[in-house]
């Protein structure tokens, strides 16, 4: 292994500052389809020349059906890492290989090794391949044809040939590219010609890569295209969504079908019997005429109907304004996909689910274009996706205001908001410091980055480019760009040296390569700003920032137990995009309490302040609420919260899965109380309650899709007045761990562990358990800081069932009144989940935890354990769950049973701030 790393690494080394070169190859397939098995047996003769100016004593090979083999491929993890686990559950039987291999170099046995990636590998040649020498390589293989889980494929007889033979990695001047397949990035390979010839039961229809050579074949496709044509006219029940069309029986009969392509660097081909065929002929200026194919089922065939017009389209659009399109027939294929909505291959492209006639012109569009970028100009697509994808996307975003101006480009986010969705979420992106560069490789992207990096964001940077030069000068830089590249592998430095003519080859190099640096970068992170002074526009419903003050007024109703309903306006500046500076004010007026409640606040974000911070965001909030109705008193008392916070978020790579913060909070309380004067007569003003509360903490979380994980440390003081219950200080470390396993989709057993211990504590040689104790319960009335949302506080009735989960997490809705679970010295808790593996929300937990305390005043430190466990119920993907416990310790029991029948001891958790659009207010109301 050691040596092929070697090898790999030798290849950049030998070939810096080497003049340009290009390798040949040269494809002859002979491939036989068992659609029974679902298997293809072929062979492979491949010429191999070497234009290097050097000798190469080894070829590395792409075997990519491999990447479907088992979960330690690249592709599997990166399905993972983006969250998807539909390959990592499959079934052995549905995933695919490719094997069978026995490499012979000039007629003579070869070696061949395959590297870390099970999907790549080095054929060892016998002897050095001088320049300008031809290798002639054989060998047979074997496909096992997966389900679809990306290109390549297989839905039932439905077939999708796709980076499905052994490939030469491409050998430029930096040396070999080697790349496992992957979902995310696409590929980078030789330019050549192909012959591939397949046998497979007669009654398939095949789409394919090059032009067919078989005149009986074609002239039965273009029969099957005029009875098409026919049906489809007199239809009028054409179905525009899915159809579950059945295969018809394989014919015992087989064909042979040979096809042939010129200057490309792929070949796919697609087989289905129940394809209907359609076919147009195009004709551009002083060439010869182009065949345009398309194939689809019953399914979207109201939208297919349509296809070789918009196939037409396109190819005139790009070939008006990159150049003419060279090859002799473009095709499109409705079939299976599980990689985007599009996928591109020379002279064809597969199209999954559309919805709409637009949707289809648009996508059609999109992967046409790219045998302009990807096809024509090879670019390296894994490591400067933008190339392709970017450039791309920006001529097919003038192909749709083109043929689609009402659209404007735009989309319907929200209701009665339309708004330029790539300008948005690249915003969205940069202005929260989430960004990356789009020369970026697409294995290092997330996978949210990898649509803004790829597509969106170079759209717009040749947006901007296009408003500076003007529409013609910027076409005439791509026709040159097109002219000096076309069939070869430009680079990122041979794009701007096109535009360098229109002195706008630094501003597109600085926008391609960096997320700070350049006008671009910097003027997307600062929301536009009218000049002087305007009237802010207002509006109910939230829009993309605009060059005006904008402030949004929305309705707002809540609840709680002391205020009753809750009624009032929520005003903000928030728009789709962030702000730099954000508040709210909410003011409510509580219908029981007849008292003005709400909440208010603002936040400051600095974008990337250092190298090792992705963003800094500081911020206060207030919230007054009523909270207590003490018996006998005819009034009602509230409370006013008042919070300072600051955030430091880390900057980590996207592929790590990581986040972490460093944060600090100081919270005010103040507690409005029953005052009582002499001889105990209650007051008409009341006694106000004020505590201090610093934090500082570090918090971490590795998203991972099967075993994700998070731990944080906090440190916290309490500054207690003299005039409170209790008057004490403390010190307390807090340390928590969380984590899960997903043991089959969608089902996971997760736990916590929790840990808290008082460092200074004036009460921990005391027998009281005040509010302020670490606890394991984390009902409302130890919710000491007031942090979360609760519908009643006074812990009457149902209200004590609602349980929260920073501490103990115990899940035994223990009334309050009890000192049960509470400690002035130290807590240690596990909290143990498990959802059962069948379909429903249903799941097990359990909830353990050992304490210190002292029964009275004169004993020693007593120390208690205690559990509980039961089923839950876990509805609206964690808004809502539902414990029922059911076993417990002795003590636990008792005052379970002291509540009364089983619903009495049913507790739920309520995720109420994540119900609420001002979850970015540092901190929210909690009624």
């Amino acid at each position: 292994m050691r040596l092929i790393l070697l090898l790999l690494l030798a290849g950049p080394l030998l070939a810096q500052d080497s003049p340009y070169f290009q390798q040949a190859v040269d494809y002859a397939i002979d491939a036989r389809l068992d659609d029974r098995a679902h298997v293809l047996h072929a062979e492979l003769q491949l010429g191999y020349t070497n234009h290097a100016p050097r000798s190469l004593d080894s070829i590395v090979f792409h075997l990519w059906p491999r990447a479907f083999s088992g979960d330690n491929t690249a592709f599997a993890r990166q399905q993972l890492r983006n969250g998807s686990t539909d390959f990592h559950f499959a079934p052995p039987a549905t995933r695919g290989t490719l094997d069978s291999l026995d490499f012979r170099v000039d007629g003579r046995p070869a070696r061949f090794a395959y590297t870390a990636d099970p999907d790549v590998g080095v054929l060892y040649l016998n002897e050095p391949l001088r320049p300008g020498a031809t290798a002639a390589i054989t060998t047979p293989f074997r496909v096992k044809i997966s389900e679809s889980f990306s290109r390549l494929g297989h839905v039932g007889e439905s077939y999708q040939l796709t980076q499905w033979y052994p490939k030469p990695a491409v050998y430029d001047r930096d040396g070999w590219h080697p790349m496992p397949y992957l979902d995310q990035g696409e590929f980078y390979s030789e330019f050549g010609s192909f012959r591939v010839t397949l046998d497979l039961p007669a009654n398939y229809v095949v789409a394919a890569t090059g032009v067919l050579q078989d005149r009986e074949e074609r002239a039965w496709l273009l029969a099957r295209a005029d009875s098409t044509r026919r049906a489809l006219a007199g239809r009028r029940d054409l179905p525009s969504g899915y159809v579950d069309e059945p295969f018809p029986p394989s014919a015992t009969k087989r064909k042979t079908l040979t096809y042939t392509a010129e200057g490309v660097h792929d070949f796919a081909w697609f087989a289905d019997k129940r394809f209907a065929v359609l076919h147009d002929t195009l004709h551009l200026r002083s060439a010869a005429p182009i065949d345009v194919w398309a194939f689809f089922t019953e399914t979207e065939a109201a939208l297919w109907k349509d296809a070789t017009d918009y196939l037409k389209r396109a190819v005139r659009f790009y070939s008006d304004h990159l150049g003419p399109y060279p090859y002799p027939q473009v095709t499109g294929v409705q079939s299976a996909l599980s990689a985007g909505a599009g996928m591109e291959y020379p002279m064809i492209t597969v199209i999954g689910r559309s919805y709409t006639a637009y949707g289809l012109d648009e996508v059609l569009a999109h992967e046409i274009g790219h045998n302009w970028f990807y096809g024509i100009l090879g670019s390296n697509e894994r490591d400067h996706p933008w190339m392709d994808e970017g450039l791309n996307s920006y001529y097919e975003g003038r192909y749709t205001r083109q043929f689609y101006p009402e659209r404007r480009g735009r989309q319907q986010v929200i209701p009665g908001r339309e708004v330029d969705t790539d300008a948005l979420a690249y915003h969205y992106l940069a202005r929260l410091g989430r960004d990356q560069a789009p020369d970026t490789p697409s294995d290092q992207l997330s996978a949210f980055n990898y649509w803004i990096s790829a597509y969106s964001k170079p759209e717009l940077v040749l947006q901007a480019v296009e408003e500076r030069v003007g529409t013609e000068a910027l076409d005439a830089a791509f026709r040159d760009y097109y002219v000096a590249w076309k069939f070869r592998h430009p680079r990122p430095a041979d794009f701007y040296a096109a535009l360098a003519p229109l002195g706008v080859d630094d501003y597109v190099r600085e926008a391609m390569t960096s997320t700070t640096a350049g006008e671009f970068n910097r003027a997307a992170r600062s929301a536009a700003r009218s000049p002087g002074l305007a009237p802010p526009k207002v509006a109910l419903v939230t829009d993309a920032a605009t060059d005006r003050p904008q402030l949004f007024v929305s309705p707002l109703l809540g609840f709680n137990e002391n205020d009753g309903v809750l009624a009032g306006l929520a005003l903000h500046n928030r728009t789709l995009e962030p702000r730099r500076l954000e508040w709210l004010v909410a003011p409510l007026y509580g219908f029981a309490s007849k008292e003005l409640a709400g909440f208010a606040g603002a936040r400051y974000r600095m974008v990337r302040p250092a190298e090792w911070l992705r963003q800094v965001v500081v911020g206060g909030g207030v919230q007054r609420f009523s909270d207590f109705d003490p018996p006998a008193v005819d009034r009602l008392y509230g409370y006013d919260r008042w919070a300072l916070r600051s955030d430091f978020y880390l900057d980590h790579p996207a592929g790590s899965q990581r986040s972490s913060r460093l944060y600090s909070q100081l919270i005010r309380l103040d507690r409005r109380r029953p005052d009582f004067g002499d001889g105990g007569v209650l007051l008409d003003r009341a006694e106000t309650l004020t505590t201090h509360f610093l934090r500082a903490g570090y918090a971490v979380r590795v998203e991972r899709e099967i075993n994700p994980v998070g731990y944080g440390l906090q440190l916290e003081y309490r500054n207690g007045g003299a005039q409170q219950f209790p008057a004490a200080d403390y010190l307390r470390l807090d340390a928590t761990l969380t984590g899960g396993y997903q043991y089959q989709a969608d089902k996971f057993l997760r736990w916590r562990f929790f840990g808290g211990y008082f460092l200074q504590h004036d009460l921990r040689e005391g027998n009281t358990a005040p509010s302020i104790s670490l606890s394991l319960v984390d009902n409302a009335a130890s919710d000491y800081a007031y942090d979360d949302l609760y519908l009643g506080r006074s812990q009457d009735g149902w209200y004590q069932q609602q349980l929260g989960e920073r501490q103990g997490g115990f899940r035994a809705p223990v009334a309050a009144a009890f000192p049960f679970g509470r400690s002035n010295d130290y807590l240690a808790a596990v909290n143990l989940d498990g959802d059962l593996p069948f379909p429903g929300p249903i799941g097990v937990f359990l909830d353990a935890g050992a304490y210190g305390y002292r029964p009275t005043l004169s004993s020693a430190q007593s120390n208690a354990v205690r559990w509980v466990g039961g089923l839950s119920v876990n509805l609206f993907r964690d808004q809502f769950r539902l414990f029922v416990p059911l076993l417990a310790d002795a003590d636990t029991r008792g005052l379970l049973e002291q509540r009364g029948n089983l619903l009495d001891r049913v507790s739920f958790r309520l995720n109420l701030s994540r119900l609420l659009p001002w979850q970015w207010i540092d901190e929210l109301p909690s009624p």
